[in-house]
């Protein structure tokens, strides 16, 4: 495939010039062109492919493959080939959404639960939030603005996050899906009942928190201990401050005894235990066996 590629233009590539200008760039980053313009030629040839789409970042390679199928194919049998880029979505820190970036958000909900996925757009930056609901959702254009005015006047709230995660998760794991992550989240944080949420709903939730598996008999397992191993404290002492401050919580009840353990009844859904510290610091146990 090389003697179909032109040296000069790939060095005149703005993400290799960039590259070699900086950190510099490997061998198999510099060639990976010409695989992904081979790749094109064999779509072309077996399946009849003529359309590549992709993020705007791919436009040096799609067009590279577009020159590769004329070279190689002609426009024939199949006609002319094509390709087609959009926008890429980045966030306020200018880091892209991909497979290859932190923070990856699936729509598969074995590698991102409907849980992670709604907390996800729920904690997006209120710098993106507006942008993210023109492009994601189907609200109207003044249902829009006015979330963009509460945003503005009280972030604390917000509105636009929310409105954004319940549309997209209604939308990628459907109504009753969205309806336990909603239940999951109130009764996180004590308003409402942590005994009605099912197994995965709990896994899910605890899944994003800090946490501890322990074993043993309940009745033996400190407070205490629970909430220092669990990370939500950084020691036994902070924890038993916690305790006699009055913000420490099992289940969302209040824990008055630095000696208190846990009972039987604090287990929910066979397996877990949801510790707070304060309002807003969720920590959780998981019972092994």
């Amino acid at each position: 495939m090389g003697k179909h590629f032109s040296i000069n233009q790939m060095l005149a590539r703005e993400t290799v010039k960039s590259r070699l200008d900086g950190e510099g760039m490997s061998y198999t980053e510099f060639s990976y062109v010409l695989l992904q313009s081979y790749d094109f030629v064999e779509l072309y040839r077996r399946y009849g492919c003529t359309l590549q789409t992709g993020g705007s970042d791919q436009w040096g390679n799609i067009t590279a493959g577009l020159d590769l199928v004329r070279r190689i194919e002609g426009n024939e049998p199949h006609g002319q080939a094509h390709g087609l880029t959009t926008n890429l979505l980045t966030k306020a820190d200018g880091t892209k959404f991909g497979k290859t970036e932190t923070g990856t958000v699936w729509l598969d909900p074995e590698l991102t639960s409907p849980y992670a996925f709604y907390q996800f757009w729920f904690n997006a930056d209120d710098r993106d939030v507006i942008r993210y609901l023109k492009v994601f959702s189907f609200l109207s254009r003044e249902e829009i603005e006015e979330l963009e005015r509460q945003t503005e006047e009280r972030p604390q709230a917000r509105a636009a996050q929310r409105t954004l995660a319940e549309a997209l998760t209604t939308l990628v794991h459907g109504e009753e899906e969205t309806r336990k992550v909603k239940d999951a989240s109130l009764a996180l944080f004590g308003r409402a009942d942590l005994s009605e949420l099912d197994g995965r709903t709990l896994e899910a939730a605890l899944a994003e928190v800090p946490k501890s598996e322990v074993e043993g008999p309940v009745t033996e397992l400190l407070v205490t201990d629970l909430f220092a191993q669990s990370g939500l404290t950084p020691s036994k002492s902070a924890a038993r401050r916690a305790i006699q401050e009055g913000g420490a919580y099992v289940n969302n009840v209040k824990v008055t005894d630095v000696e208190a353990r846990l009972s039987e009844e604090d287990v929910l859904a066979e397996r877990f235990v949801v510790l707070r510290k304060g309002k807003r610091n969720i920590g959780g146990v998981v019972l092994k066996g």
